[in-house]
C-alpha cells in the first residue's frame, strides 16, 4: 500500500498552524508549553473531494492539494507533525507519502497506521473525529450536593469477609462518592 499528496508549503504550514492548540493569554514573560496530553494525541491525514483533511480530536482543517494518489487515511502522532511549525520545509511544495507503515513528509519519516477505506467512509471517520470529545474524568466536573465544593473522593466498597455479631447492616445502595470537606456521601449514577 502506498499513497502520495503534494501540497504547497505555505498551505501546509497554514493548516498546521490552525491545528496547533492555543495557550491561554498570559503575560509575555511567561513561557507556555503544549501539554503532554496534546502531543501524545493522534493526528489523521485523509484526502476528500480534492482537499487534504488534517484532523485530530475536536479539530479539523483542510488545504488544497496540487497532486494526489491517496485512498484512505493515515494515523500518526500529533507531536511529530507539530515539529514542522518550528523547522519549516524549505521547498516550494511538501510531499506527503506513505509506504507500508512509514509516513514520509519530505525527508522526515515516522511510523503510522494506514486504513485503506473508500472516500465516503473516510468522510464519516473524519467527521466523527471532529465531533468527538476526549473522555473527561467525571470526577473533575462533580460538586458535592450538600456543601457545593469540588473535593470528591471516589469510594469502592468491599464486602465483609468476617461475620460479626450485632454488626450494623449496610444500606442497600452504598454511596460511591464522598466529599472531603463535609463527609457527605451520595450515589453517583455513571
Amino acid at each position: 500500500m502506498s499513497g502520495k499528496l503534494v501540497i504547497d508549503t505555505n498551505e501546509f504550514l497554514a493548516a498546521l498552524a490552525r491545528l496547533k492548540p492555543v495557550a491561554p493569554r498570559r503575560r509575555k514573560t511567561t513561557l507556555v508549553g503544549i501539554s503532554k496530553r496534546i502531543i501524545e494525541d493522534d493526528f489523521y491525514i485523509s484526502f476528500l473531494f480534492g482537499e487534504a483533511v488534517f484532523s485530530s480530536h475536536g479539530v479539523q482543517t483542510r488545504c488544497v492539494v496540487e497532486q494526489a494518489d491517496w485512498h484512505g487515511y493515515v494515523s500518526t502522532d500529533f507531536g511529530m507533525i507539530l515539529t514542522f511549525l518550528k523547522v519549516k520545509p524549505t521547498g516550494k511544495t511538501v510531499t506527503i507519502s506513505f509506504l507500508g507503515n512509514k509516513l514520509k513528509i519530505d525527508s522526515f519519516s515516522i511510523t503510522c497506521q494506514w486504513a485503506p477505506v473508500p472516500d465516503w467512509i473516510g468522510s464519516m471517520s473524519t467527521e466523527a473525529l471532529f465531533l468527538s470529545e476526549k473522555a473527561k474524568s467525571r470526577d473533575e466536573e462533580l460538586f458535592c450536593p450538600k456543601c457545593g465544593k469540588r473535593q470528591i473522593i471516589v469510594l469502592s466498597h468491599k464486602p465483609h469477609l468476617q461475620l460479626e455479631l450485632d454488626a450494623p447492616k449496610p444500606p442497600k445502595t452504598l454511596p460511591n462518592r464522598q466529599c472531603k470537606s463535609c463527609k457527605h456521601g451520595w450515589l453517583e449514577i455513571l
